[in-house]
């Protein structure tokens, strides 16, 4: 490489030896001549040398780390360029290697040591999501550890430049597919809850010794870490309490809506497992969950939806006007077909039907209510007598002279019409 074959790096850091590397760049214990200080020297391998889009993403994302300052964070102190080409960051060197070297080594960690590890990570987190900055690769070699144990996440510069890289450009950034969000897998954006999903998986891996999802090329893994559900840790090791059992499953949800919402939460169950109650599960909610499989417990209370009510919900709504207008069109034919046929009814009988007439006149002006629904067997008309004896047999008397006008009462009753069903049910009710 360019730069990295000299003894020194831009006149100022003398190289010692590697320290480590990966797709993205190799790492050098160097010493600082200016501050008399050993550091850590991360430079860019060749190929992203050469890519000037991907140079300039990498020098805003390591001035904005530089601009991160916590105990569990590894300070940037330096960014340069050489004369020939070389890009380079210098940071702090942390002489206990990396949780990956750690696990490797001794296996898995116990759970209350793991959920320690876990904590100090997430208020790494936590200090650089306040100022905007998301890891997007959380993972174990990105984890130091000290010589008194603490641990320090480093490379929140060099992250955010390699998600710029295409799939097909390298399978370095595929390296750490294992550790992948779903919705990174998908291509959508990272978030603070993609980091703590990944921070999920190094919490899995340090109770079991494992991922909880391989595969023979990191496409495949990416696809099962959106559709395959979770084997919760306790299948590998039966010890593991079902608090962190729990806390796993809720980091590890398909769903960024159903993960913890902030580090600061994480942190907030992380204490609540340790007093072996297991972490509040996320608010219940209803319609298809808005990515993967849902792999919340599904022990909730009796009050929670039924799988029914879930599927039944999450059909498309009727709107409230679009029933209303329907209820609204079936009253009026109903009430058309009575005046026609009330009005048959009234012609059919001659003089002597001259009040239905107009009383169907008058429900047709809106001034008395709608009469009650027609029986299937209309009856005979009034003054229709089939002369058989009975009392509407022979003539009619005359009508009156002047017959009184019926007087209609002050106020009637409404047509009846279907309770409304309250409104839609939204395919989603909740942040969804």
């Amino acid at each position: 490489m360019r730069g990295v074959n000299q003894a020194t790096i831009d006149g100022r850091y003398v190289l010692a030896r590697p320290i480590g590397g990966g797709g993205m760049a190799e790492v050098y214990l160097a010493h600082d001549r200016v501050l008399d200080r050993d550091v850590a020297l991360k430079v860019l391998r060749n190929q992203y040398a050469n890519d000037e889009e991907f140079v300039e993403r990498f020098r805003r994302e390591a001035r904005s780390a530089a601009s991160l300052s916590h105990p569990n964070i590894v300070p940037v102190y330096d960014r340069g360029d050489t004369e020939d080409g070389s890009h380079y960051i210098a940071m702090e060197y942390v002489p206990g290697g990396t949780l990956k070297e750690r696990l490797d080594e001794r296996g898995p960690i116990e759970p209350g040591r793991a959920l320690a590890a876990t904590a100090q990570v997430a208020e790494a987190l936590w200090a650089a999501h306040e100022r905007g900055v998301i890891h997007r690769d959380i993972k174990p070699q990105n984890i130091l550890l000290t010589e008194t144990g603490h641990l320090k996440v480093t490379d929140f510069g060099i992250a955010r430049a390699a998600s710029a890289v295409t799939i097909s450009a390298t399978n370095a950034v595929f390296g750490t597919a294992g550790y992948l969000s779903p919705e990174q897998a998908l291509g959508e954006p990272a978030t603070p809850r993609s980091d703590l999903y990944s921070l999920g998986i190094v919490l899995y891996e340090m109770l079991t010794g494992t991922v909880p999802y391989r595969a023979d090329n990191p496409v495949a893994v990416c696809m099962k870490h959106v559709t395959e559900p979770l084997r919760p840790p306790r299948k590998l090791d039966p010890t593991i309490p079902a608090a962190v059992d729990a806390l796993v499953a809720k980091m590890l949800a398909k769903d960024p809506a159903d993960r913890p919402a902030s580090a600061p939460e994480l942190l907030n169950d992380i204490e609540s497992v340790r007093g072996g109650t297991p972490p509040p599960l996320p608010a219940s909610r209803t319609g298809t969950p808005r990515l993967g499989v849902r792999t919340t417990p599904t022990n909730r209370t009796a009050t929670g939806p039924t799988r029914t009510a879930r599927l039944r919900r999450a059909q498309p709504p009727v709107h409230r006007s679009r029933r209303r207008k329907m209820i609204g069109a079936v009253l009026a034919c109903a009430l058309l077909g009575l005046v026609l046929l009330g009005a048959s009814l009234g012609l059919s009988g001659g003089r002597e039907g001259g009040t239905s007439l107009n009383r169907m006149q008058d429900v047709a002006r809106g001034g008395l209510a709608a009469p009650a629904p027609v029986p299937t067997s209309v009856p005979t008309p009034v003054g229709g007598g089939s002369g058989d004896g009975g009392p509407g047999s022979g003539d009619a008397p005359p009508p009156a002279e002047n017959p009184p006008t019926p007087t209609p009462p002050a106020s009637a009753p409404p047509a009846s019409t279907p309770p409304d069903d309250g409104p839609g049910q939204s395919q989603y009710a909740g942040d969804g």
